[in-house]
């Protein structure tokens, strides 16, 4: 899976307004562990990540950690009342032909809590 673990966390960290080509397969999906939900990763996933970074303009990801399939990182921002998120996360990435087909996301919901509440 050479290079393809860096190039999902870059697409993610660094939303352009579409995906970017060559990377996620037609129909791939991105599900988390907190509500157990699946949803198209282009463009649900990309739309989410833009919200979140209307409300919490310096929401990045840092102390990142690659493997084979998979990717251990820690989201970090300030919220717009001064306090600060922090939440150790993971993805479990599935690639099929080149292409990503699957992203399993695990984060604790109690760290993102003031996030949820800013996205209602």
């Amino acid at each position: 899976m050479s290079g393809i673990e860096r190039r999902v966390l870059d697409a993610l960290a660094h939303p352009a307004s579409e995906a970017p080509e060559g990377l996620f397969a037609p129909g791939a999906v991105t599900w988390h562990s907190f509500d157990e939900v699946e949803a198209p990763t282009v463009p649900d996933t990309f739309a989410t990540l833009a919200a979140i970074r209307e409300k919490v303009p310096d929401f990045t990801m840092t102390d990142v950690r690659l493997g084979d399939g998979f990717a251990q990182y820690v989201f970090v921002g300030t919220l717009p009342d001064g306090s600060t998120l922090r939440a150790p996360a993971a993805l479990a990435i599935h690639v099929d032909g080149g292409l990503v087909t699957r992203i399993e996301e695990y984060v604790d919901t109690g760290q993102l809590a003031g996030l949820f509440a800013l996205l209602g």
